[in-house]
C-alpha cells in the first residue's frame, strides 16, 4: 500500500448510503485539519462561510463550504452547487 502525500490536504466525504446510515470522512492529518479549520472559520465568521480546499486520490482540487446557519429554512433546502450561500 502506497502511502498518502503528507504535502497534499486528502479528504474524503462519503454520502450516506440509505436511512440511519452514517456519512464517512477519511483524510490525511492535513485533509482533516482543513476541515477543521473551515468548521472553526464558519463559527467564528457568522456572516461568512468556511472552505477547506482539499484533494480527493486523484490529485483533484476541490472546495469543501461550511456554512453555520440558525433556522429550519436556512438549513433545509440543498445549496445551488454553483453559488456560495
Amino acid at each position: 500500500m502506497s502511502e498518502l502525500p503528507e504535502d497534499y490536504p486528502m479528504l474524503h466525504i462519503y454520502p450516506s448510503k440509505g436511512a440511519r446510515q452514517p456519512v464517512i470522512l477519511k483524510g490525511n492529518a492535513e485533509g482533516l485539519c482543513a476541515l477543521l479549520n473551515a468548521l472553526i472559520s464558519a463559527i467564528a465568521h457568522p456572516n461568512s462561510s468556511g472552505v477547506a480546499e482539499v484533494f480527493n486520490g486523484d490529485a483533484e482540487v476541490y472546495e469543501v463550504v461550511v456554512h453555520l446557519v440558525t433556522t429550519h429554512e436556512k438549513l433545509s433546502p440543498v445549496p445551488d452547487q454553483n453559488s456560495q450561500q
